[in-house]
């Protein structure tokens, strides 16, 4: 990928003796990463595209994005063939939940200020398997500062009940183990096992565990949910243990161990009622995850863009850092930036040059790489007035 030092674009701008006769260097840069800022807003960079692969289950609508995740370009799924594709419509958090004309979709939620992927991927076929539908008060077993157990017809999340677990803080650890029908898996590793849980208060982790007894089980410690969201206290929570990358292994796991044991443990969590409703093993497909990075600059020793912006978070900057891009493009952030600075400075004469720069530059930004960020695509209801009429959704 080509790139542009920044001290060559900061050569280019010393160029202009009028502008930058009295200008500290360190304000040149600002002015380039404002310019930077200003870019991302009004136009998605091609160079920028990142392909990735998104783990897809059914029934799980939240998602991790990547690190670098600026905007979604399009998800697609893998499979060869047009009617094997997906073909999910990109829309408004509102419609992804509500889900009005039962097609799969794409969104961006937002939650607590945090962004997060929303797939619904209809295309994929029933690829999880229940372990414990928790409406049978049964087989459980409970240690630590659990001291009850019940079916709850009020709180719960799908089908007609949970199980309520009465937690009495005292120990900082409460355990619930229950032994289910035995299955073997040599495909094991392809999947993960989900629990919902629904918690009174935040507790400082779970402990999940999956394998063959309380003796031989794979563990995964978690602080968040499946999606990367935070643990939410008086709400359903997915958490999630990928049966190929656990923590740690006690005992022994292997593709002919007989899995017929779960276990989930709350640590440090306060007295209250906590709920379980539904374990379930799933299976993942893969779907190609295109989307546009927010790392423009890269610093000295890689190979990569792997910065934000020329200034980093403690506002230093190197000048053999470089902007990644086609050289031609470099100018589009280069004039942006003398228009910045010239809003300080009297100089008439130039300000129109340096903007027809500018403008041509952009122009030729546009025209060669438009942008691929999905348009918001929303569905209303539109109700027949005659009796019987079935409504319909319209776009």
């Amino acid at each position: 990928m080509d790139s542009t030092k920044l001290s060559a674009i900061l050569n280019r701008m010393y160029r202009w003796t009028t502008i930058y006769r009295n200008t500290e260097e360190q304000y040149l840069v600002y002015d380039l990463d404002e310019a930077l800022r200003n870019l991302q807003r009004t136009h998605l960079k091609p160079w920028t595209l990142k392909k990735n692969t998104l783990r897809v289950f059914s029934n799980v609508l939240e998602y991790p994005k990547a690190s670098d995740h600026l905007c979604l370009a399009f998800l697609e799924n893998q499979q060869e063939g047009y009617e094997n594709k997906s073909q999910p419509y990109y829309t408004s958090i509102k419609e992804f939940y509500e889900d009005p004309n039962n097609q799969s979709q794409v969104a961006e939620i937002w939650d607590g200020g945090e962004n997060y992927l929303g797939v619904r991927n209809k295309s994929l076929g029933s690829s999880e398997q229940n372990i414990d539908t928790c409406e049978l008060d049964s087989g459980y077993t409970l240690s630590g500062d659990f001291t009850a157990n019940a079916i709850d017809n009020v709180i719960y999340k799908s089908g007609n009940g949970s199980l309520r677990l009465t937690l009495v803080s005292s120990g900082g650890t409460a355990l619930v183990e229950k032994s289910f029908t035995a299955f073997t898996d040599s495909l094991y590793k392809r999947k993960y096992m989900f629990f919902r849980v629904y918690l009174s208060s935040l507790p400082t982790s779970i402990n999940l565990r999956v394998g063959a007894d309380s003796s031989n089980y794979l563990l995964k410690n978690v602080t968040t949910q499946f999606s990367g969201q935070a643990l939410k206290v008086n709400d359903w929570n997915w958490v999630a243990i990928d049966l190929n990358s656990p923590d740690s292994t006690v005992g022994t796991i292997s593709t002919a161990t007989s899995f017929d044991y779960y276990g989930l443990e709350l640590v440090a969590a306060s007295s209250g009622f906590y709920y379980i409703d539904e374990v379930k093993l799933k299976e993942w497909q893969l779907m190609d995850y295109w989307y546009y990075s927010n790392l423009s600059v890269m610093i000295l020793g890689n190979s990569v863009a792997n910065q934000r912006y020329f200034m980093n978070s403690s506002e230093i900057y190197s000048s053999d850092s470089e902007l990644v891009c086609p050289e031609e493009f470099a100018d589009v952030i280069m004039y942006d930036a003398m228009l910045s600075t010239m809003a300080d400075i009297e100089s008439n004469k130039l300000y129109p040059v340096i903007q027809g720069k500018r403008q041509s530059a952009w122009d030729k930004l546009m025209d060669r790489y438009p942008s691929l960020e999905p348009l918001i695509i929303t569905h209303r209801w539109r109700f027949d007035t005659q009796m019987g009429n079935i409504p319909h959704v319209y776009e």
